[in-house]
C-alpha cells in the first residue's frame, strides 16, 4: 500500500523566498517537478488568507489532467523586477532544480511597469517607459538563455510557460501601450513546443474590476484561477501523459 504524504515548507534562500510543496508518493512512481519562478504573481500575492495562487491551482489542474502527481518548488519574491527575477534563474543553488525540472512557469515584468508609470506620472517623460522596456525585454533575455543554457541537455522532457502581462493601470493610456510593446517582445519567445507564451493580457482585459483583489494591482482569487485555467489550456508535451 502506497503512503502519501503531503508537505509545504517556506524559507528564506538567500533574498527570495523559496516555498517547497506537493506531495511524496511511496512508490515507484515518479512525479513531475516544477519550479516556479517569478514576482508576486507566482508567491499569490492578492489571493484570500491560506488560498493559493495561481501556481498551486495550477498543479491541481495538470495532476487532474495527467492523472500525476506534480512535486513543485517556488522560487520568487513580492516586489522584485525582471532584473530581480534573473537573480533568482542565476543563483547557483537553484541552476540543479531548473534543469531537472518538467515544468517552470515565469513571472516578470509587472513590477517594471508599475515602477516606470509612476515615474512617468511624475516626470511625463515617455522616455522613462521605454527605457524601461528595453531593460525589461534585455532582462528577459537573458533569463531565458540562462534557462536554455540549463536545458539543452537536461534529458528530462519539458515545457516553459511565460506569463505576458495585464494592465493595472488602464487609467494610464501609456501603460497599455508599454504593456503590449513588452508582451510582443515576450511572443517572440514561444517555439510552439518547448516554450509557450500564456495570454494573460487578453484574459484580464476590461475585466479588471471582476479579476484583481482589493489593492487594484494583483489577482483575486478569480483572477488567479483564470490565469491557472489559461495556463493548463496551452497544453502539455505528450512525454507527461
Amino acid at each position: 500500500m502506497e503512503k502519501l504524504r503531503s508537505f509545504c515548507l517556506g524559507i528564506k534562500y538567500k533574498d527570495f523566498i523559496c516555498f517547497l510543496g506537493g506531495y511524496h508518493v511511496e512508490t515507484n512512481r515518479s512525479c513531475l517537478t516544477y519550479v516556479a519562478l517569478g514576482d508576486s504573481l507566482t508567491v499569490g500575492v492578492g489571493a484570500s488568507f491560506l488560498a493559493p495562487g495561481f501556481v498551486g491551482r495550477y498543479v491541481r489542474l495538470t495532476e487532474e489532467k495527467l492523472n500525476t502527481h506534480v512535486c513543485t518548488g517556488i522560487y520568487a519574491k513580492s516586489g522584485i523586477e525582471t532584473s530581480g527575477v534573473l537573480q533568482i534563474v542565476e543563483s547557483p543553488e537553484l541552476h540543479r532544480k531548473i534543469e531537472h525540472a518538467n515544468i517552470i512557469t515565469i513571472s516578470a515584468g509587472g513590477n517594471d511597469l508599475i515602477q516606470a508609470s509612476k515615474e512617468f506620472v511624475e516626470s511625463r517623460d515617455t522616455t522613462d517607459l521605454a527605457q524601461s522596456v528595453k531593460e525589461c525585454h534585455n532582462n528577459m533575455v537573458k533569463i531565458m538563455e540562462t534557462i536554455h543554457e540549463l536545458k539543452k541537455d537536461c534529458g528530462v522532457p519539458f515545457i516553459i510557460y511565460l506569463l505576458n502581462l495585464y494592465n493595472p493601470l488602464p487609467e494610464i493610456a501609456l501603460a497599455d501601450k508599454w504593456v503590449r510593446f513588452f508582451n510582443r517582445h515576450l511572443n517572440s519567445f514561444d517555439n510552439g513546443k518547448t516554450i509557450r507564451v500564456a495570454d494573460i493580457y487578453s484574459v484580464f482585459k476590461d475585466r479588471q474590476d471582476d479579476l484583481l483583489s482589493r489593492d487594484h494591482i494583483h489577482p483575486n482569487n478569480l483572477g488567479y484561477q483564470e490565469i491557472a485555467h489559461t495556463l493548463a489550456q496551452l497544453g502539455y508535451p505528450k512525454a507527461f501523459h
